[in-house]
């Protein structure tokens, strides 16, 4: 009997409960996450306390920078400022003097009581107007990345400037794999790819000018859940595939592709390599197990089902690497397209062009066939970036081509 008394009052306390937690989370202010946004920075831009940003959005490890792409809770206290933050070396009189402000109101408005003595890498903050206060790159005034949330199976790009010229040499690593990086002067990007199985994770991004101290911050990747999954049945002759020959012709392949080719030598956005076909019939990433056994592999291109003769055409402007025919891939054309950029092009029942020859957007390159090992006439096209294969589908939709021109201030036509 008293349980059903008390039932209406614990079921009211419960329900304000909820509606308080309902209210309070409608209520708080979220953000997304960008390259710079560490704790100390976040703090000094909301004029928070650390521990505040800590306890609305606890992680096992503290000491972990915010995740790139990822929502952080504000409490309704934050008040965004502007500004610079620094963490310096040497004395807050340095900073004044590169920044071209008093050292004073450095130090007054970092609660420092003398100027003149060293900062000890502790953080600073420098009013400004129209500036975000984000901890960035030793070196770096400004810094993005082509994707906040990243996607597995797609080029992954970052593009910053530089505060001189003269910063020193640049590495960026995104977890255990070295991005190329290219500059223009001040200007600065970085590529690489992720395979089709990476994954959902938060990978490490380091970013290191010269001998300056490396920064570090994750990274948030989302695996989609649109992957195809595909079973082939291999018989007679197929089963026999030459096991030995399919590594060569990888292994000789792969020589030219982490090759760092130069500048870029493209000057518009990318283009469909086939003007005419009756379908995609494999899209990249595409899971296959063959007779029945695990999803080990996938698709390392984009697949179009064409009519034989159908013209090939180069999507963008490079030097033919390689023209002849190979054993897996049949007739085949490969294009640098410049920083560390190939496309191929597979199967061709014929080869329109040979190594060392310049190709410009829509030029032929071959015809659609079903040569090497293939089933039936396509085009089979493969975008690689860092040696690594990417979607050329999300490619051309991303503008990548474009982001990165962009990014080293060539106009993209």
């Amino acid at each position: 009997m008293k349980y059903w008394l008390a039932s209406p009052i614990l079921l009211l306390f419960f329900l304000s409960f909820m509606t308080q937690r309902t209210v309070a989370q409608e209520t708080a202010t979220r953000i997304v996450v960008q390259p710079g946004d560490s704790w100390a920075a976040l703090a000094v831009r909301f004029q928070v306390p650390e521990a505040t940003l800590h306890s609305l959005n606890p992680h096992m490890n503290p000491m972990r920078q915010p995740a790139i792409g990822t929502e952080l809770t504000l409490p309704e206290t934050a008040v965004p400022q502007t500004g610079t933050f620094l963490r310096p070396w040497g004395t807050l009189l340095e900073t004044a003097v590169s920044h071209n402000v008093s050292p004073w109101s450095i130090a007054l408005r970092n609660g420092v009581s003398n100027p003149h003595r060293p900062a000890l890498y502790q953080p600073i903050f420098i009013p400004a107007a129209d500036v975000t206060p984000r901890e960035l790159p030793t070196g770096f005034a400004t810094l993005e990345v082509s994707q906040l949330v990243g996607v597995p199976g797609q080029a992954i790009g970052l593009r910053g400037v530089l505060e001189v010229v003269s910063a020193g040499v640049v590495t960026a690593v995104l977890g255990d794999n070295e991005m190329d990086v290219f500059s223009n002067e001040r200007y600065l990007v970085g590529l690489t790819g992720t395979g089709a199985f990476f994954g959902t994770q938060q990978p490490e991004l380091s970013i290191q000018v010269g001998d300056a101290p490396p920064w570090r911050q994750p990274w948030q990747f989302r695996d989609p859940t649109s992957w195809e999954y595909q079973q082939l049945t291999l018989t007679g002759t197929a089963a026999q595939i030459d096991q030995e020959s399919i590594a060569e012709e990888r292994a000789r392949l792969f020589e030219i592709w982490e090759q760092n080719s130069g500048p870029a030598q493209w000057q518009a956005a990318f283009q469909l390599p086939i003007n005419s076909f009756l379908e995609i019939s494999s899209t990249f990433g595409a899971r296959r197990s063959y007779n029945s056994g695990p999803y080990r592999t996938y698709h390392e291109g984009v697949d179009f089902a064409a009519y034989g003769g159908t013209p090939v055409l180069a999507p963008a402007g490079g030097t033919v690497v390689v023209a002849e025919v190979l054993y897996v891939r049949g007739g085949a054309v490969i294009i640098d397209h410049g920083l560390g950029i190939y496309s191929g092009f597979y199967h061709m029942s014929s080869i329109a062009v040979a190594p060392g020859d310049v190709v410009t957007p829509g030029q032929i390159v071959g015809e659609v066939g079903t040569t090497g090992l293939s089933t039936g006439n396509h085009l089979h096209w493969d975008l690689l970036v860092d040696a690594i294969w990417i979607d050329a589908q999300a490619w051309l939709d991303q503008g990548m081509d474009c982001w990165i021109l962009d990014g080293l201030k060539r106009p993209c036509e």
